[in-house]
């Protein structure tokens, strides 16, 4: 299979998936029988992208060894993985938890990500505000300037994006559990399913981060809040509030292969890749 399209293959059965293949990982671990010398990254589907375009670029120098970046597990998933073996190396949007770095995990933030909400690349909105997201999520704004509807893009209660968007104001913490109580609303489990809705969805509107829009070249617009850019600058200056840390995580079976991308990740050359994909990087 060719290495850049494996993100985009098959999203329209990435959600249903990601439980069984989770599943296979944490019981049997043979989901992904790894070959001589390759080396396997899964977990949050909003670093994916990148990781694709990183593990080529470290493929160049170490021609040896092959990258297969799986589909989302979500940063959980990947974690629990890279503690079975399963995987040699995680992503996640989350730190470890204390339980987790008993089992040998170890972490390093690589980056951060502007957290964004998106449209399609061809509606004419351009921001959103603190009170219009209030708005829109407790269905007093129904339809966009021109006439379209709103069609929320959800996330499921208690995920990431989910506790993201609750942080913003006790009235958005108000408007998104009522969103999520409404009936008839439809839930996106992965990023990937996230950002195919965006895509699809005459009217769409719902969270995603800049990294993932930019590495896998999504037609979605981040817009403004606040009348601030989401941009690794104002990430960095602290202007653009809203962002996601990224972690690379291995584990005790991980093997020095691991480590090796890791320090590529760092490197220079792998900062000039973060950088191009959305990242802030210190």
């Amino acid at each position: 299979m060719n290495r850049n399209r494996q993100c985009h293959e098959g999203r329209s059965t990435c959600a249903t998936l990601t439980g069984c293949l989770s599943a296979a990982v944490l019981t049997l671990g043979l989901a992904w029988p790894a070959h001589a010398d390759e080396l396997r990254i899964g977990g949050t589907g909003t670093a994916l992208g990148s990781m694709q375009q990183l593990g080529l670029a470290w493929s160049k120098t170490r021609p040896d060894t092959q990258v297969t970046v799986l589909r989302s597990l979500g940063s959980g998933g990947g974690i629990k993985a890279v503690l079975s073996g399963s995987v040699e190396l995680a992503v996640s949007s989350r730190p470890l938890k204390e339980a987790e770095m008993a089992q040998g995990a170890r972490q390093v933030e690589y980056g951060r990500t502007p957290f964004v909400f998106a449209v399609h690349s061809g509606s004419k909105v351009s921001s959103v505000s603190t009170r219009e997201l209030a708005d829109i999520y407790a269905g007093r704004t129904e339809r966009w300037p021109d006439g379209t509807r709103i069609r929320l893009v959800l996330r499921p209660a208690g995920d990431t994006d989910s506790e993201t968007i609750k942080t913003i104001s006790p009235e958005v913490r108000a408007a998104k559990e009522a969103a999520e109580q409404r009936k008839g609303m439809a839930f996106a489990v992965t990023d990937q399913e996230a950002a195919d809705n965006l895509e699809k969805i005459p009217g769409a509107f719902g969270p995603s981060t800049l990294s993932l829009i930019l590495s896998e070249k999504r037609p979605l617009k981040a817009l403004r809040f606040n009348d601030v850019e989401p941009s690794a600058k104002n990430t960095d200056n602290g202007s653009y509030p809203l962002f996601k840390r990224l972690y690379l995580i291995t584990g005790p079976k991980s093997p020095p292969a691991a480590q090796e991308f890791v320090t590529f990740v760092q490197s220079p050359r792998g900062r000039e890749i973060l950088l191009r994909t959305g990242h802030s990087v210190r």
